[in-house]
């Protein structure tokens, strides 16, 4: 029956989690001290404290990020880090992405500010070699608000600094580039068939329960397997186990930020894989929530065994000892 299969199948899957675990790191105060904070404060000044989130982006990310904003992304922007305010509630309150454009005279470094609703909040110019307006809050301001859909055309919706286009393009750029990567990486779109719908964050990690080590964290994955195990063995729970399935995926989102202790030099084939099985776990959630038992939400299942085989073998640790945790 339905126990005695899917027991058979947990081994598998407490490897890929307890391994997974073993190298996604807690984004700990220590880290924190790492941080520009003035940079970030003067973007997101009622923050209590910022979480660091670093991205490797794939090929098919890459290519798509491009096509949106009609330009090629410079070797920085390969692997952004962005921050992740969060209010004395312990709520996120937005992200920011420090991000460098090619002005006329030279690079041009500056940081740009989303809210929750995917709008920008701050643009900031630090350090150039353009007129000093460029970087004024006259100029800056009018980038406030805007959202993906907006172009930020200079001369339609962004009037140019005098005599300085060029530049004002280039900064203008700073903006739409963190919308386009932040979008391509976390926030989704609104449906343009419902105008009242606004575009709402993905689960990201700063939503996740606060953990005091990489043994809670890991223990909350495999408590999150076992609900969806049990929901397969007794056909009850079907809400839990759907929203178990969502969080795991949650989590595999989380892994492809750092490398893999074997292997290390696949980084680019382990972030493609990784980012597979969050979309597969994703997949299986929604049919899960859909249909409950099925032949399909079993078959997804099934693909989701077959990573927990892949990724053992290809990137992790051997010789892991379950009995530890």
């Amino acid at each position: 029956m339905l126990s005695k299969y899917y027991t058979q199948t947990r081994i598998g899957m407490l490897i890929l989690i307890v391994s997974m675990m073993m190298f996604t790191p807690l984004l700990s105060e220590a880290h924190e001290t790492e941080f520009p904070s003035k940079k970030l404060d003067g973007i997101f000044p009622e923050a209590k404290k910022f979480i660091q989130r670093n991205v490797v982006l794939t090929n098919d990310k890459i290519t798509s990020i491009e096509k949106e904003l009609g330009s090629k992304l410079r070797k920085e922007d390969l692997k952004p880090i962005f921050y992740i305010a969060i209010s004395k509630e312990k709520k996120p309150l937005g992200l920011v992405l420090f991000v460098d454009v090619q002005g006329p005279s030279g690079i041009m470094d500056g940081g740009v500010g989303l809210n929750m609703k995917g709008k920008v909040v701050k643009v900031q110019v630090y350090e150039h070699k353009e007129a000093d307006a460029i970087a004024s809050d006259k100029f800056l301001k009018q980038f406030i608000d805007k959202g993906i859909e907006d172009k930020f055309e200079v001369g339609k919706d962004i009037t140019a600094v005098k005599g300085q286009e060029a530049a004002s393009k280039a900064v203008a750029l700073m903006p739409r580039k963190t919308l386009v990567m932040s979008y391509a990486l976390f926030l989704k779109r609104k449906p343009k068939s419902d105008e009242d719908t606004k575009p709402e964050p993905e689960e990201t990690p700063e939503e996740l329960p606060e953990v005091e080590d990489l043994r809670e964290l890991m223990t909350l994955m495999v408590d999150d397997y076992y609900v969806i195990v049990d929901y397969f063995d007794e056909d009850e729970g079907k809400d839990d186990a759907v929203a178990a399935a969502k969080r795991l995926a949650l989590y595999a989102k989380m892994i492809p930020d750092f490398d893999p202790p074997k292997n290390a030099d696949k980084t680019e084939e382990y972030v493609e894989v990784q980012e597979k099985f969050s979309k597969t776990v994703t997949e299986f959630a929604n049919a899960l929530d859909k249909n409950g038992i099925t032949d399909e939400t079993r078959k997804k299942w099934d693909e989701i065994v077959t990573f927990v085989n892949q990724v053992h073998t290809r990137f992790t640790e051997d010789g892991i000892d379950l009995e530890a945790y």
